[in-house]
């Protein structure tokens, strides 16, 4: 006879449940977040060969290296896929100025490094490019022009203003200038003779230097009419 109480007898083991691997969701989006870079790398190229008339779906997704199913699966048509690469190249320009989370920068030092860089993008065969498409897609496609408006001026605008205000702050700009309206002056100055004389073809390409004196020629002109007064810097 057992000594064992029923209670204590040894219940039989449930089956364990069937692991899941937890890396299958993120290998998913992993996968997916690669197909979206492929579609905009394709469309990227495609876009900046043909033009947004000349580019097709066919082409893109045959340069990315995809199914056109796979990227209708990630944009409905060919005016949100430049849309998103129009974001997505402001975007990068934009973002290329950590400094400007450091507020304590001299102001006229930040500036000359945005100037430089913002020439650069302006200047550049895919800069024009997606200038000259946009404003030519905007009246069929509003949505293109409003996303090339935030993403580039907009971003631009917000990300500096920041800037401009901490150094009224310090005394390096006027104390009553508003940030905003300075920031997109700031950026209007930089765009001006270079980026035009490349848009319409008129003369030779602008080399180093002269891009380089733009660029001072920007912050001299813009420190001019939004520095302290004069009695102030003395």
């Amino acid at each position: 006879m057992s000594d064992q109480s029923p209670a204590m007898a040894i219940q039989p083991r449930e089956p364990a449940a069937e692991a899941v691997p937890e890396s299958a969701p993120s290998a998913r989006a992993e996968r997916g977040e690669q197909k979206y870079a492929q579609v905009l790398a394709g469309a990227r190229e495609v876009f900046l060969a043909s033009g947004f008339e000349g580019a097709s779906v066919d082409d893109i997704a045959r340069t990315a290296g995809i199914s056109k199913a796979t990227l209708y699966r990630h944009f409905p048509d060919k005016a949100a896929l430049f849309s998103a690469v129009v974001t997505q190249e402001c975007k990068r320009q934009a973002d290329h100025h950590p400094e400007l989370a450091c507020l304590a920068m001299p102001i006229g030092e930040l500036l000359l490094g945005i100037a430089r860089d913002s020439l650069e993008f302006m200047l550049s065969p895919f800069g024009q490019s997606i200038y000259r498409i946009t404003v030519a897609e905007s009246e069929r496609f509003p949505h293109i022009g409003e996303s090339f408006y935030q993403s580039r001026f907009l971003r631009n605008r917000h990300r500096l203003a920041p800037a401009l205000a901490a150094a009224a702050a310090r005394g390096e700009l006027s104390a009553g200038i508003d940030p905003d309206y300075a920031a997109t002056v700031f950026f209007a100055i930089c765009g001006a003779d270079l980026f035009h004389r490349r848009l319409f073809a008129v003369g030779p390409e602008p080399g180093a230097e002269e891009r380089e004196t733009q660029a001072r020629r920007t912050v001299e002109t813009f420190l001019r009419a939004f520095g302290p007064p004069a009695a102030a810097r003395d």
